[in-house]
């Protein structure tokens, strides 16, 4: 499979799993563009909910900027990220919260 830049589809011009990009990314770091595009969104709405938009906002930053680092460790078996981010922004909104931030 070859993926050009700016691209999400496969050769058969079916979408790409999250795992799929993620592992790309290795190789060119701004296929992770991606998976902010396709989660960035949903993240923020569960952060807002839990903590308030002005938080969510800084926070949902930071939860990919986490996931950007931790790429490596992402298990590409799982096609979907959401889990993962998910649990990635619950572990910084605790954080947010226990510093007294909120």
């Amino acid at each position: 499979m070859r993926l050009r830049r700016g691209r999400t589809k496969n050769a058969d011009g079916g979408a790409l799993t999250d795992a799929e990009l993620i592992a790309w990314s290795a190789q060119d770091p701004e296929i992770f563009s991606a998976i902010i595009d396709r989660h960035a969104r949903r993240v923020h709405r569960r952060l807002a909910r839990r903590l308030g938009v002005p938080a969510a906002d800084e926070l949902v930053a930071e939860t990919f900027l986490a996931a950007f680092r931790l790429r490596h460790r992402f298990d590409i078996t799982q096609a979907d990220a959401r889990p993962w981010l998910d649990g990635l922004a619950t572990e910084l909104a605790n954080q947010f919260r226990a510093a007294g931030r909120n």
